[in-house]
């Protein structure tokens, strides 16, 4: 027979638990005794105990433990396992928000750095007046959202005719008033040819400071956030009224790469 005191030393658990599991019918001594009242335990109980105190480890309440004593299922391995398994799965999904949360404090923590945790140094471009076709998104007039917007146009994208670039595709950013704004996803074309369902935009010529996203484009506000109000003053650049510019081309290899890059064209003051 085993006392209280050897199976806190045994299981690394106090022996005011072990009175406590006694007290709620959890885990029961065999024996009592009748003068000392001392609790007396069977080694047959200690794979029953080990399995308690596992459960409770992973954050299973008494009352679901004691049910599962009294169903059978606490000693049968196999009506146990698909329980732990699916625990095993709460803790995966557990995991990865944990690892996102983290991701974000990471980012945060980049974020309030200097330079945002990158230098990234602009390139600037004066870009001649082109003719873009393609699908219209704005703001309060359609349903969805720009991804949604991708998601329509590019299984029509090979309908445009007269591209004059076919491996470049563009997002472009309109501005508009009362907070109105647009987003065209299309190419650079002769604009003679107009698909039913789609538009014709003329993007004046700008000067651009032009900047290169890498990663899930889920993270494309956090860098144009930073262009503004970080690496843009870094350099002395001014943005100007205007249109930005999404630049999508071979180094695009979709939108949840961690290794996917697009440039960002930012009209600036020359």
């Amino acid at each position: 027979m085993l006392t209280v005191g050897q199976l806190a030393r045994i299981f690394n658990v106090s022996a005011k638990t072990l009175r406590h599991y006694d007290a709620v019918g959890l885990f029961t001594p065999v024996k009592v005794g009748e003068e000392n009242q001392y609790r007396f335990y069977s080694p047959e109980q200690l794979p029953e105990l080990r399995r308690i105190l596992f459960l409770r480890s992973m954050g299973l309440s008494i009352e679901i433990i004691r049910e599962l004593k009294r169903n059978g299922t606490l000693g049968d391995a196999e009506k146990l396992k698909p329980i732990l398994l699916e625990h095993a799965d709460g803790i995966r999904d557990e995991i990865g928000r944990q690892q996102k949360l983290l991701a974000a404090v990471q980012r945060m923590v980049d974020y309030i750095s200097v330079t945002g945790g990158t230098s990234m140094e602009p390139k600037l471009v004066k870009k001649a007046a082109f003719t873009v076709v393609g699908m219209e998104w704005n703001n309060k007039s359609s349903e969805g959202g720009i991804p949604q917007l991708w998601d329509r146009f590019v299984p029509r994208e090979d309908e445009i005719q007269g591209k004059l670039q076919p491996d470049i595709s563009y997002g472009v950013c309109i501005p508009g008033s009362n907070g109105d704004f647009s987003y065209i996803a299309g190419y650079e074309t002769t604009g003679e040819h107009i698909p039913n369902g789609m538009m014709t935009f003329a993007v004046p010529e700008q000067t651009y400071a032009v900047f290169t996203h890498t990663g899930s484009l889920s993270r494309l506000g956090e860098t144009m956030e930073l262009i503004y109000s970080k690496w843009l003053p870094l350099h002395s650049l001014e943005p100007s009224q205007g249109m930005d510019l999404e630049v999508y081309d071979e180094r695009f290899t979709g939108p949840e790469d961690e290794q996917t890059q697009i440039d960002l064209y930012i009209p600036v003051k020359p």
